[in-house]
Parts: C-alpha cells; sequence; structure tokens
C-alpha cells in the first residue's frame, strides 16, 4: 500500500474516532407534548460504565448498551434492571435500533441480533462478516443495517469494502446486500423505495481539509445502485432525505442539499461552527452548532428558517440530536440542561437542568418520558408525570 494512503487513512481513522461519540440517527417523535413544568427526575441508576448512545424505550423496558458491558432491559418507570443479556463477544454499543417489536444490534466479529426486548433472550443470529458500528434503519420488515471496517475497538482495514445489509426482521436472513466502495457507512435513511447511505473512503489524493466520500442512493426492492454522489465533505455524520433532497452534514461541517432523484448537488450551507448530527422532519432540517446556536433549515433551499442562541456559556452546545416532539423541539446541551424550543419558531419554551453534565451523547423521548446516560455510566428517567 503506498505510504500517502495510509497518511489519508489515519487522518480519516482520527476523524472517524472522534465523531463516532456523538453520531446518532435521526429520530422524530411525534408525541404528545411534555409539561416543562412537571418535569422532573424520576429514577437514576448506575450501570457501570459509560453510555455512548441514548437509551431506547420499547414498551415498557428501556435498552441501554454501557460499553464493554451486557445489553440491559431496564423498567421504564423505575429503572430497576429486568434482564441482562451477555451475547459472548462485545456489543457495540451504539449499533442498536428496534421496530417495536424486537431489538436489532450488531456485536464484535460481524455477528448482528435480534433480542426480545421484554425478556433479553436472542430471537436470531446472523453471521454478516464485517462489523455492524452504527445504529441500522428498520423499515416495513426489514432492518437495513450498515457496516464498517474502521471504528473504536478495531483494526482499520483502509481498502474494505463495507456492505449495506438488507435483513429479514423475523429470520435474519439476507433479502439483499450492496456492496460499497466506501470502507466505513453511517446510518442509512429510507424515503420511499430509495434507501440513502453515506461513508468515507480512501484515495491517495490529499486533501488539506475534509476527506472523501460517498453518497449512495439504493433501489429497496433489489439493492441495485440509483446513482453516486461523490465530495471532498469528509466523514459522514448523518444523512436525511425527503422525496425530493437528500441532506447531510459531514467534516466540513456544512448542510449539503443533494438532489434525490439524480444525485446532482443542490445548495451547500455554512453550519458556523462543529455540528455532532442531524434530524430531520418534513422539509426541514434541525442541528446544534458548538457555536451554541441551534438552527431549523429549508432542505429545499439550505436557507436558514430560524436560529435559537443556546445561553450559559461560549461552550454550551446541543448534544448529539434534538428530538421532535408534538411541535417541540426538545435537546440536551454540553452542561446538562434539557431545553425544548418551539419547532416552527425557535421561541425558547422551557428548560430542566439535570445532573448530566458528563454525557456523551443525546437524549431519547418516549410517551412522555426523556432518557439519558452519561460518561460516568448513570442512566437518569425524567417524566411529567
Amino acid at each position: 500500500m503506498p505510504m500517502i494512503l495510509n497518511k489519508v487513512f489515519r487522518s480519516g481513522l482520527l476523524t472517524l474516532m472522534l465523531f463516532l461519540t456523538a453520531c446518532q440517527p435521526s429520530q422524530q417523535n411525534g408525541q404528545r407534548k411534555i409539561d416543562g413544568d412537571s418535569l422532573h427526575e424520576a429514577w437514576r441508576v448506575d450501570v457501570g460504565a459509560p453510555v455512548n448512545h441514548p437509551p431506547l424505550r420499547i414498551g415498557d423496558v428501556l435498552i441501554v448498551a454501557p460499553i464493554d458491558k451486557p445489553l440491559l432491559g431496564l423498567d421504564v418507570n423505575t429503572g430497576k434492571t429486568l434482564w441482562s443479556f451477555d451475547p459472548g463477544v462485545r456489543i457495540w454499543e451504539r449499533a442498536y435500533a428496534s421496530d417495536g417489536k424486537s431489538l436489532f444490534i450488531g456485536v464484535e466479529d460481524g455477528g448482528y441480533l435480534a433480542v426480545d426486548p421484554a425478556t433479553g433472550k436472542e430471537i436470531w443470529r446472523a453471521e454478516l462478516g464485517i462489523n455492524s458500528q452504527m445504529p441500522p434503519f428498520v423499515s416495513n420488515g426489514v432492518v437495513y443495517v450498515p457496516t464498517t471496517f474502521a471504528g473504536p475497538g478495531m483494526l482499520g482495514k483502509p481498502d474494505g469494502k463495507a456492505v449495506l445489509f438488507a435483513l429479514s426482521t423475523q429470520t435474519g436472513g439476507e433479502i439483499w446486500s450492496f456492496e460499497s466502495d466506501n470502507y466505513i457507512l453511517q446510518t442509512p435513511y429510507l424515503e420511499g423505495n430509495t434507501i440513502y447511505v453515506a461513508g468515507s473512503f480512501t484515495d491517495p489524493r490529499v486533501i488539506d481539509e475534509g476527506g472523501h466520500m460517498r453518497l449512495y442512493a439504493i433501489n429497496i426492492s433489489d439493492g441495485s445502485l440509483v446513482w453516486k454522489y461523490e465530495s471532498e465533505d469528509g466523514f459522514t455524520k448523518q444523512v436525511y432525505a425527503t422525496g425530493d433532497v437528500v441532506s447531510y452534514i459531514a467534516y466540513q461541517d456544512f448542510l449539503v442539499g443533494v438532489d434525490a432523484k439524480t444525485g446532482d448537488p443542490l445548495w451547500r450551507s455554512d453550519t458556523g461552527n462543529w455540528v455532532p448530527t442531524l434530524m430531520g422532519s418534513g422539509d426541514v432540517v434541525y442541528y446544534g452548532s458548538a457555536n451554541t446556536n441551534v438552527h431549523a433549515i429549508d432542505i429545499k433551499t439550505g436557507s436558514t428558517i430560524w436560529t435559537f442562541n443556546i445561553t450559559e456559556g461560549s461552550f454550551n452546545y446541543l448534544l448529539g440530536a434534538p428530538m421532535l416532539v408534538d411541535s417541540d423541539l426538545i435537546f440536551l446541551t454540553q452542561v446538562g440542561e434539557i431545553v425544548s424550543v418551539d419547532a416552527d419558531t425557535g421561541e425558547f419554551n422551557w428548560q430542566v437542568v439535570t445532573d448530566a453534565a458528563a454525557s456523551r451523547t443525546g437524549i431519547s423521548v418516549a410517551n412522555g418520558w426523556i432518557f439519558l446516560g452519561d460518561g460516568n455510566g448513570i442512566v437518569f428517567g425524567f417524566t411529567d408525570k
């Protein structure tokens, strides 16, 4: 392998390691409003290791994946441990999602599992042969699994060709697979009959800022390529799509819009500073940048709809992705505040101060509850009931 390739890959891998702690998939939540005046901490538990991904509620069970520990199922109302699941190899603690019935999660050595959230029992196991360290996208009986040849706890393989797998949620059987020319694929996003997935690839051409990345549009019926788009934006953090536009944020911290039908570039919007990830709803993309601003962007044009400035210090930025609950945008800040603003106008609604000042990721919101975990291994449950 040429020396320049090694140098480029090492630089890209360092970027990857820095951003994996912040990335998470877009999440939307159309449930009832949360009453900020009544929101309070109902319980907290120590799970023994840092939590690098937001806890996930499935029914009355809260899924938590402490780093290098067994998977846990906690009682939503009390935080009490209901079950513990050890698959015999390391669980990739950010690699899980659910269809509301089963939990799907990647494990070390290329394994992929479905787990019953009520009991913590393994339902099926698939051997992909490639590790999956990021959340899948689950829809209509299919779990779309991104894979990687680089990440925490792995030896980097810059010439690896990461695969997007479409697996049956019922059996884990492969429906189709798409082999990319990237060494890593980020969490995909499905819109209509097309699933979009992006990631980095190694190229000997040196780039001063950013890195080589590709965005793929794939037909969900058979896994065939519709189009691919290349840029020098670097490691991709998150993709969101509508029927007309695919948007993403990558290392260079520009929000980019690409034509969903052709892959042609449409617009490019400067985020102003480092951005951990994004989420979208309809024609609006939401994200927070390290200059303490939270933004709502029109995905059709890349223009700003509103900007909200987080107070309490120059480094009090948004962690992870904001959550949309009814017409409110709710998010966690770097100093441990849960903040709500109006999703249409950006006007401040309320904030609640927590003790989770060591959080590495954002929150999850479900059925009147807000859950978060921090770098000290503490998981919190907040409710307005």
